[in-house]
């Protein structure tokens, strides 16, 4: 069989970027990266594939080629001549870069960055163009009038769509998306999943509330900081871990950890800790909270699920679509007054709390699992 020959427009820094490419190391493929934005670093996970010798292989095609430094001269470079030719030139390279080698297809990893690059860039195709939605790509940026042609023009070119909710699928289609649908799976690929609760502590004998704590456009993580900060007051034997915390959200993390010194630890989106702290401290959780204006299914939600955690996530998300499947949580409208609720349920009622922990392993240990998302995925290039 011949090696299949794929190009990847991607986010260099993204850790779901990196997850996904690495489904596919053991497979007779030839990757070809191209940066969908500007970037500081390459994700290690990312840079680990490009260094890898297994079946895969993986490259990119730049201009540049220093690897530390890649994300600098990445940035001066397309910045420099675009200016000069008043002209997006990273859409201009990547034009290039398809007229100069055959693909047999070529992906966008998501729609706002990647996905309009593509749409820009492709003039003619001998290849198959993939569009992978992630997150709020099409639900909520549908909603604003700058970005909807973008979305429905990218839509229109695409031959093949993916997406992590059934949602997406549904809004692709009204949009205009003729092409065909692959399977729906989470776009960051599967999570390592516990055979059974010695995986971790039993749930209701875990203290500790882990917090998605984003600001920013989408992110509400402040509401989770005030509801979290009002249950340490009155139970002073649980602790709090917020990470990604944004900087706009930085202040009040601080004196949150100032008050409750031993008990509230965080980590931040810029010096965030790697995957495998996160996984122990998820498996050392009682709760996990997510709150956001818009999300796909949120990644931190499966994490909770594999991990035992109970998850309390804002039902602007598609996580009721794993609730249907058969995964216990709460799903919230974005107030105080539910998300304290639930918290109060979560922290009182630990037979529920076990209960939801052995359900949802079950469902993620069948759905999720690392090595089912990964056969799922290898069919998207066949």
């Amino acid at each position: 069989m011949t090696r299949r020959q794929v190009l990847v427009v991607c986010m260099f820094d993204s850790i779901h970027a990196g997850r996904w490419l690495s489904q596919f190391i053991d497979q007779d493929i030839d990757f070809t990266l191209f940066p969908s934005k500007k970037f500081k670093k390459i994700h290690p996970k990312l840079a680990s594939l490009l260094k890898s010798n297994m079946g895969a292989k993986y490259s990119i095609s730049h201009p540049v080629r220093i690897t530390k430094i890649l994300g600098y001269l990445d940035f001066l470079f397309f910045l420099q001549f675009s200016k000069m030719f008043r002209r997006n030139f990273r859409a201009h390279y990547l034009r290039k870069i398809l007229a100069g080698k055959k693909y047999d297809y070529v992906h966008a990893l998501e729609i706002q960055g990647a996905g309009y690059l593509c749409d820009e860039a492709i003039t003619k195709k001998d290849f198959q163009f993939i569009l992978t939605n992630w997150g709020s790509d099409i639900f909520y940026f549908q909603h604003l009038p700058e970005h909807l042609p973008r979305i429905q023009s990218a839509l229109a070119k695409a031959d093949l769509y993916s997406a992590e909710c059934q949602r997406d699928y549904k809004l692709a289609k009204n949009l205009g998306f003729k092409g065909h649908q692959l399977p729906c799976i989470p776009n960051g690929g599967g999570l390592v999943v516990g055979e059974n609760l010695s995986f971790g502590i039993p749930t209701s004998l875990r203290n500790n509330i882990v917090i998605k704590t984003y600001g920013g456009t989408f992110g509400r993580g402040g509401l989770a900081i005030g509801a979290v900060a009002r249950i340490l007051k009155e139970n002073s034997h649980l602790t709090a871990y917020f990470y990604s915390v944004t900087e706009d959200l930085l202040g009040q993390t601080l004196e949150l950890k100032a008050k409750y010194k031993n008990r509230v630890n965080f980590s931040t989106l810029k010096n965030p800790i790697s995957h495998k702290e996160l996984e122990e401290i998820f498996l050392n959780s009682r709760i996990y909270i997510g709150c956001s204006i818009s999300d796909g299914i949120s990644t931190s939600f499966l994490e909770a699920i594999a991990k035992g955690v109970y998850p309390i996530q804002t039902n602007t998300s598609c996580a009721g679509e794993w609730v249907d499947k058969g995964a216990i949580a709460s799903l919230i409208n974005l107030n105080n007054e539910q998300l304290e609720e639930a918290l109060n349920f979560a922290i009182s009622d630990s037979n529920a709390v076990d209960l939801a922990g052995k359900k949802n392993i079950e469902v993620a240990k069948e759905l999720l699992s690392t090595s089912k998302i990964a056969l799922i995925a290898q069919e998207f290039y066949k």
